[in-house]
């Protein structure tokens, strides 16, 4: 049951029943917008049925030079997709960077606003090539 002051709620991806009471525990808000924008950031374009636009396919980008012009355009990628499939949040700012684990590993930190309920926060994904 969602009260006044939560907003948002969604099922966590992995889906465990609760021991004691075997209802499935929802994740709200902030953690939902969260996994929401990694789904949308991690998914391929043309991946989902019905809908080809969906998603940004970043994983193309892995074994490229991270050059000024394509931190550009993976920025570009994620602000447009965000706006078009996740207009709860604003974004404040998009930071693509090599991983300093794994060269061939983008980590991705989106700083955003969550207006209806007035906080800010960010994300980091890393977006590697399974080899």
């Amino acid at each position: 049951m969602i009260t006044s002051k939560q907003k948002y709620s969604d099922l966590p991806f992995f889906i465990s029943p609760n021991p004691f009471t075997g209802d499935f525990n929802l994740i709200k808000d902030v953690s939902t917008i969260r996994q929401a924008i990694k789904n949308i950031i991690l998914t391929n374009s043309g991946e989902r049925p019905f809908d080809y636009l969906f998603g940004t396919s970043l994983y193309k980008n892995v074994f490229e030079n991270l050059t000024y012009e394509l931190t550009i355009d993976v920025q570009t990628k994620i602000a447009t997709t965000l706006r078009r499939y996740e207009n709860r949040v604003d974004v404040l700012n998009i930071r693509v960077k090599k991983s300093l684990v794994d060269e061939y590993t983008l980590d991705i930190t989106i700083f955003y606003q969550i207006p209806d309920i007035g906080i800010s926060d960010a994300v980091t994904i890393s977006v590697t090539r399974n080899r």
